[in-house]
């Protein structure tokens, strides 16, 4: 049983890591100081950041993600790395604080 629950186990870690592979998202270490900076240049004329308090930054990062890429319509064009929106999305989840 025991055997059974471990490559049940990581079957399923190497589906997530191969769907990460496939969008090519690399995991990044976030930022929240970089973050805000970013945020202030990028998003403060329109959006504030405590809109976003308690959210999930990996949604957050999804969606930034999303508009990023141009998927989703945007008031303007965003040009963001994956470090970049890793640290928004985390300074954004804060509500600024």
């Amino acid at each position: 049983v025991v055997a059974v629950v471990v490559v049940a186990v990581a079957a399923s870690v190497a589906l997530v890591i191969g769907a990460i592979a496939s969008v090519g998202f690399v995991p990044v270490r976030a930022d929240v100081a970089a973050g805000k900076t970013r945020f202030n240049a990028a998003c403060g004329g329109c959006h504030d950041s405590a809109d976003f308090e308690g959210e999930n930054p990996q949604a957050l990062a999804a969606t930034l993600r999303r508009i990023a890429s141009g998927e989703l319509k945007h008031k303007k064009p965003l040009q963001l790395s994956d470090q970049e929106i890793a640290d928004i999305a985390a300074y954004m989840s804060t509500g600024g604080k």
